[in-house]
């Protein structure tokens, strides 16, 4: 099966967390990671799969920022290669040996100005990556505030156009200490809020109140 994997790589340096058995996720996997969809998608990867992972590098302007982006998605193919190397010899406990995963990375930078003309040009080099019927994930833990927006707008078009489906949106929560050091994390898939989304842009009701109680029969399901 083809999946395409959309990753915000951070700007700044990031230190490994466990996120074994927390959040909604409830990850076997035992390890630290600095990428929390590399926990994730160890449940996911299946025999013969070829994963299409677009790296999403911010671009600040300054030399020591762009250079930290550069290396954290280098981070981010040593983290997963490394991981994809273990699973599939079958030496990660609570998960069988897989064969056959085939991995393409693709580096897509972006400048870090939130206007219209970026938004529009991020959003075009995003999209040239899709392909038809591919399952969909994302990590939105790290980059620019604006970035999960325009994921959701890419994973939006893809279901709609590409006949593609959405498979995990992935945010890893971090608690920090008094120095700002990242000491534990929780793992969370919330593409129910990307359908959330969808449901709200779709609802055909005649008033906000009516909309409101729509919304309540849907919670209570």
């Amino acid at each position: 099966m083809k999946k395409i994997v959309f990753v915000d790589i951070p700007m700044y340096q990031k230190s490994p967390l466990n996120y074994c058995g927390t959040g909604n996720v409830k990850s076997k996997y035992d390890n630290g990671v600095l990428y929390p969809i590399n926990a994730f998608l160890l449940d996911e990867i299946k025999d013969n799969d070829e994963l299409k992972i677009v790296l999403l590098k911010t671009k600040n302007g300054t030399e020591k920022e762009d250079a930290q982006t550069k290396i954290n998605a280098r981070l981010f193919e040593d983290e997963f290669d490394s991981i994809l190397k273990e699973l599939s010899a079958g030496n990660i406990t609570g998960y069988k040996a897989i064969k056959n995963v085939k991995v393409e990375y693709i580096h897509l930078d972006s400048d870090f100005y939130e206007t219209k003309e970026n938004h529009e040009i991020r959003f075009k080099k995003m999209i040239t990556h899709l392909e038809d019927g591919c399952e969909l994930y994302a990590d939105i833990t790290f980059g620019s505030k604006l970035l999960p927006i325009m994921i959701f707008c890419v994973l939006n078009f893809a279901e709609r156009f590409f006949d593609c489906k959405i498979r995990g949106l992935v945010y890893g929560k971090a608690l920090h200490d008094d120095n700002n050091k990242a000491h534990s994390g929780e793992l969370f898939d919330v593409s129910p809020m990307y359908y959330l989304n969808n449901i709200t842009n779709s609802m055909d009701v005649p008033s906000g109140e009516a909309a409101i109680k729509a919304l309540d029969t849907f919670f209570s399901l």
